[in-house]
């Protein structure tokens, strides 16, 4: 799996200037820390790439942490004409989950995906979860962010887990289209897993809680 280190520069928004952090109360993470601390030496995969932060806290409850920068591989990876059409070969999919998160191995007990799924086309959103739904282990918790089917495009979050399982968050420009998630979409999404638990946030970002 591909790791992304931390850099020195702050948050940027757009113009190239740096913003600053917007620290919320996540429901979604509280949840996923108390499954955390049930006991250690499970494997965690953060798909926003890697920081201090996140690898602390994962660390921190005795588990491994796999990060990768799942949209910088996902935009390097296709072609123009692939991400133009939404659509790619079965074997270039495969292969692009290979290279991407492969390395996180099987038996994966908890994933942090925060918005980057709404990104994808939607046949790369769909075997990406259909790949964790493989390796995840029964019981095991996906976080994932959606922002509202208002926006046509966003930044993708930079998120890292605060103390109090808060979960502070700042946009990364370039701005992105995006694919609209409605409730039942999501749950479409992740059919064969256990369940899937829905939180809105104060700036309409539906959280939801998905148990393998």
């Amino acid at each position: 799996m591909n790791q992304a280190g931390t850099g020195s520069s702050g948050p940027v928004q757009a113009g190239g200037r740096r913003g600053a952090w917007d620290q919320r109360r996540s429901h979604a993470m509280q949840g996923l820390a108390h499954f955390l601390q049930s006991h250690p030496g499970w494997r965690v995969v953060d798909l926003g790439g890697l920081n201090q932060q996140n690898l602390d806290f994962v660390t921190g409850f005795g588990h491994r942490l796999y990060a990768d920068n799942l949209l910088a591989s996902y935009e390097r990876y296709f072609t123009a004409e692939e991400l133009r059409e939404g659509s790619a070969s079965e074997a270039r999919m495969s292969e692009f989950l290979d290279s991407a998160i492969g390395g996180a191995g099987q038996r994966i007990s908890a994933v942090l995906a925060w918005d980057r799924i709404q990104f994808l086309f939607p046949q790369a959103a769909a075997a990406l979860i259909s790949w964790f739904r493989e390796a995840m282990e029964p019981g095991g918790l996906l976080l994932a962010m959606f922002h509202p089917d208002s926006c046509a495009s966003a930044a993708p979050l930079d998120c890292r887990i605060a103390e109090g399982s808060d979960v502070a968050a700042t946009p990364r420009p370039p701005a992105r289209t995006i694919e609209k998630y409605s409730p039942r979409t999501i749950e479409r999404l992740f059919s064969g897993f256990g369940s899937v638990k829905f939180y809105v946030t104060r700036d309409s970002i539906q959280e939801v809680l998905v148990r393998r």
